[in-house]
């Protein structure tokens, strides 16, 4: 073959790629089944922010649009599911509190199993958004909410470190404080080595009781871990004394006994190394697991 002829294919082959590959993106940005442009199934009110591209466009702005043709709650969990978490990280809201190394830990141990299906998408103030979801988990049919917010020019979902399923939104919480609860239990004190409850705790442990209160459908899954001084039974049994130390507490204070379970998982899951005192108290704390409803919760 000459080398005109080999340009010519060449060029040839470039122009069918670059059509099909623009077939697949029109496809995907005018799907009239697409929750984001069927406007006569679902009004999607537009943004305030006249800088944020509206449905329809794919965006990295646009919650339902993404240059990829996917929402961004899929994009999430598709990164989730094969643990480029990395990657999956770009699009998520952390709480400050949290470093990356415990958001990390966290996913490793939650499970997004089911599938998601977004059906609606509504825009609130300050670029902040909701996107409304159906779940399928075991062939049962539920509804989520996720809520996420522009930043840098990207769409991303706020995370709750603290809930079973990680991207839920209840509806009441504080978009702009997301670190109410760790800060609420990292302010309970024990005893040395002990499971009682010293008495500097009882302010935060009043609040948590207020945030039980605001939230009745919300059930409580408390998870105590130690350092590593001890022996491994020892350590588990601490663990899990302090655990049900705060459980007894809120018992007191009125909540209901069936929203509230506990746990204790002694030195398995340190958060750092056991080699200085600084690591190890990192590794002394009660995490909590909230879901709607009640019934064990698991990670």
């Amino acid at each position: 073959m000459g080398i005109t002829n080999f340009k010519q294919l060449l060029t040839m082959t470039k122009f069918f790629f670059y059509t099909i590959i623009g077939m697949v993106l029109s496809a995907c940005s005018d799907d009239p089944s697409s929750p984001s442009t069927n406007a006569s199934t679902n009004e999607v009110s537009k943004p305030e922010d006249s800088t944020v591209k509206t449905p329809g466009a794919a965006s990295w702005r646009n919650p339902v649009m993404s240059p990829w043709g996917a929402d961004v709650g899929r994009i999430i969990r598709g990164y989730y599911l094969v643990g480029d978490y990395q990657k999956m990280l770009q699009f998520v809201i952390i709480p400050t509190c949290y470093t990356r190394k415990q958001i990390e830990y966290i996913l490793r141990k939650s499970k997004w199993g089911y599938d998601i299906k977004m059906n609606n998408l509504q825009w609130m103030e300050d670029s902040i958004f909701m996107l409304n979801y159906r779940s399928t988990k075991q062939n049962t049919l539920g509804a989520e909410q996720y809520a996420g917010r522009i930043i840098n020019d990207t769409a991303k979902l706020f995370l709750f470190p603290e809930k079973e399923n990680l991207f839920q939104f209840y509806g009441d919480e504080d978009l702009e404080d997301l670190c109410q609860l760790k800060t609420l239990l990292d302010r309970i004190y024990f005893a040395f080595d002990k499971t009682t409850i010293l008495p500097k705790s009882h302010e935060a442990l009043s609040a948590l009781v207020n945030y039980l209160n605001y939230n009745p459908s919300v059930h409580a899954h408390f998870i105590g871990h130690a350092s590593s001084e001890g022996g491994k039974a020892y350590n588990k049994n601490l663990s899990e004394g302090r655990a049900l130390a705060i459980c007894d507490y809120l018992i007191k204070e009125g909540i209901t006994k069936s929203r509230l379970s506990y746990e204790g998982r002694g030195d398995s899951q340190p958060l750092e190394k056991n080699d200085t005192e600084a690591h190890k108290s990192l590794n002394r704390r009660v995490e909590i697991v909230l879901r709607k409803g009640e019934g064990e919760v698991e990670r």
